[in-house]
């Protein structure tokens, strides 16, 4: 399971695009990896002090960008291949 505890929330930017460039980071440095298991939207809301609805976004623009997958009733996971890797490290 892919820990947040070095997650630092910051002012200036909203909440649910820094975890999307906390997750970015990880995936282009190689220290999140393809099938990481990621907390549930509740759990992470919850470890970081914010609303569910800011995890969903999140979760949600990462799933478009094909960085992560999720599955009703399972948890999620990072889905990033060499490619998306890539992708990452170039933007």
């Amino acid at each position: 399971m892919l820990s947040f505890s070095g997650f630092r929330l910051e002012d200036g930017s909203p909440i649910y695009q820094q975890i999307i460039r906390y997750l970015e980071q990880g995936i282009a440095a190689g220290t999140i990896r393809d099938g990481d298991g990621l907390p549930s939207r509740r759990v992470l809301s919850a470890q970081l002090g914010v609303n569910p609805n800011t995890v969903q976004k999140a979760y949600r623009l990462l799933e478009e960008e094909g960085l992560i997958q999720s599955h009703p009733g399972a948890k999620s996971c990072v889905a990033a291949d060499e490619a998306a890797r890539a992708r990452v490290r170039a933007e």
